[in-house]
């Protein structure tokens, strides 16, 4: 209901986006309660509850203080489940939440009384419109070691009906949650999915291939095809796979392609590329690929630009290592963890 709110009257290029896909959401809400939308440059973040007292307003620390979940505006709604309905009951901006709440530091929540909040949300609309307030500016979080990732998602990825938010301190727990490859490994040992999503590349080569991978003839179009195909005697096996970005029109999809490009004892020539589907001849400009390393850090970049019918990348990795190849437009991103054993 508050998508087709926020839609009424509003122009094309400024319809309400979810900001995270599904995949991440879901992560996201194992973790922490709260939304983020996007309507053109505004990041607004929707905190649900089902406490039907609406004297004071509590956003978790992370949608305030973290670079990658902070909002322009925050939205207070109450969960009606027997009505089947969400009630918003006011709002605030990023300045008035940091000005006027109360910080607890127990449970890292910032607490702002009704009195501060405005109920009419067309009063943001009118405000982000005529006097747009300056973006929220937050500083960065020093990233984890590797052994301090290692030892964070082993210890907060106990399964347990609660948020393991409070367990360590906020600053390596906001490292956690910035890193999408952390977040995502914490979120599936917490569900007790350990590498249940992950891709074992060797097996390619004895012909079994997990769920979603096809050959690249399924996944593309002839001509597509054969413009990622320029170096076709050297490959030994490809597979693609159609990826989500999460965005409002199915024209944004696109396809990932892995070719193993050689087989040997040790290791493997590995070539990946991102297509654009169906109809579309060139990628939208701003498509990025990202090879990262088992705890998320990135080890090298390609991003689109107008009118590139793909973009690729060529790395070697060794048996017995593991790496996530991510494929990102704006905020929306979609991880693909791999190994090889």
């Amino acid at each position: 209901m508050t998508i087709k709110y926020l839609t009424e009257d509003t122009q094309p290029e400024e319809i309400p986006q979810i900001s995270l896909n599904l995949e991440s959401l879901n992560q996201i809400w194992e973790l922490v309660n709260g939304s983020a939308i996007s309507i053109g440059e505004t990041r607004i973040i929707l905190i649900p509850t089902e406490e039907l007292d609406t004297e004071e307003f509590a956003i978790p620390q992370e949608w305030v203080d973290l670079p990658t979940l902070v909002g322009d505006y925050y939205l207070a709604a109450v969960m009606e489940p027997e009505e089947y309905r969400m009630r918003i009951w006011g709002y605030t901006s990023y300045q008035n939440l940091k000005s006027k709440a109360n910080y607890n530091e127990l449970d890292r929540i910032y607490y702002l009384g009704q009195e501060f909040m405005t109920e009419d949300l067309n009063v943001m609309w009118v405000a982000r419109e005529l006097c747009p307030q300056a973006k929220p500016s937050v500083e960065a979080i020093e990233s984890l070691s590797v052994d301090e990732a290692t030892a964070l998602v082993t210890q907060l990825g106990r399964s347990s009906p609660y948020s393991p938010r409070l367990e360590v301190e906020f600053e390596k727990w906001g490292a956690l949650l910035e890193n999408q490859n952390l977040l995502r490994m914490l979120y599936e040992q917490r569900l007790g999915g350990d590498r249940s999503t992950a891709t074992n590349l060797l097996q390619w080569f004895e012909g079994i291939f997990e769920t979603g991978w096809q050959t690249v003839e399924e996944v593309l179009n002839f001509e597509q095809a054969e413009i990622g195909y320029s170096f076709r005697s050297s490959v030994r096996i490809s597979r693609g796979k159609k990826i989500d970005l999460g965005m409002r029109v199915a024209e944004e999809s696109v396809a990932l392609i892995v070719h193993l490009l050689s087989e040997n004892e040790t290791e493997k020539d590995v070539n990946i590329q991102v297509h654009p589907m169906g109809e579309q001849v060139y990628l939208l400009p701003g498509v990025r690929l990202i090879v990262m390393d088992e705890f998320g850090e990135e080890l090298t970049f390609v991003e689109s630009r107008d009118a590139d019918n793909f973009i690729q990348l060529n790395f070697t990795t060794e048996i017995g290592e593991k790496f996530s190849i991510a494929v990102a437009l704006g905020e929306a991103r979609v991880i693909e963890e791999f190994y090889l054993e």
